[in-house]
């Protein structure tokens, strides 16, 4: 099984957290072997450690573990980390009850599957998520440029106040658009003027609604 086109010049990293030895090896020996680059985690709390070093494209994690189980995990992941809440979470756990499965997805896991280990299982579960956040990054690179295309011709702006118009729109201050951008707040108060006028608008709430409403 290929890896999505979208991470054909790299390959994808999996966060696999297990706190049996010798089944987390053999978790990463697969996924090694299918052209995924393995991070290994003993428990929960490493899982943590990882995620504060790196941003890995999948998470595979256990949930009966000492320490911090899967839950604390998923939990801390969705609310300490919100960079990593988009993450794909899978559960892999011995919890065959079919009431811990539904447990676990209202949680906010993405998929739950169940030892023994069907690797095949796995691995097409890896790939359909790769493969829905690949769809995902696609259509929003896709909505971007549409909306470049849609702001430029209607209210003629140039590419600077394009790219101040979807910072606005992503909700983002002015301070960090202009951080963003490596220019000065007044910089981006003057595209601000010009955009406002181009538009016809006056606040910048009206101007975002504006502008989502073009979309």
């Amino acid at each position: 099984m290929t890896c999505p086109s979208h991470y054909k010049e790299k390959r994808p990293v999996i966060l696999c957290v297990e706190d049996e030895d010798e089944l987390r090896r053999d978790i990463a020996d697969e996924l090694t072997e299918a052209s995924y680059d393995v991070i290994e985690a003993r428990n929960g709390h490493e899982a943590l450690d990882a995620l504060d070093e790196t941003r890995p494209d999948l998470i595979l994690c256990d949930i009966s573990m000492p320490g911090l189980n899967g839950y604390g995990v998923l939990k801390a992941v969705q609310t300490e980390r919100p960079d990593h809440a988009d993450i794909p979470f899978v559960f892999l756990s011995a919890l065959g009850d079919p009431r811990e499965v539904v447990a676990g997805k209202r949680l906010g896991a993405d998929d739950y599957l169940v030892k023994p280990i069907d690797y095949d299982l796995l691995l097409a579960t890896i790939d359909a998520r790769l493969r829905q956040i690949e769809r995902i990054h696609s259509t929003q690179e896709a909505r971007t440029v549409v909306d470049v295309a849609v702001w430029s011709a209607a209210f003629r702006l140039t590419p600077s106040e394009v790219r101040v118009a979807q910072a606005l729109t992503e909700g983002k201050t002015l301070t960090q658009i202009a951080d963003g951008l490596g220019v000065s707040r007044t910089t981006i108060a003057f595209h601000m003027r010009n955009i406002f006028q181009k538009t016809g608008t006056e606040r910048q709430a009206e101007l975002v609604a504006l502008l989502l409403k073009g979309r």
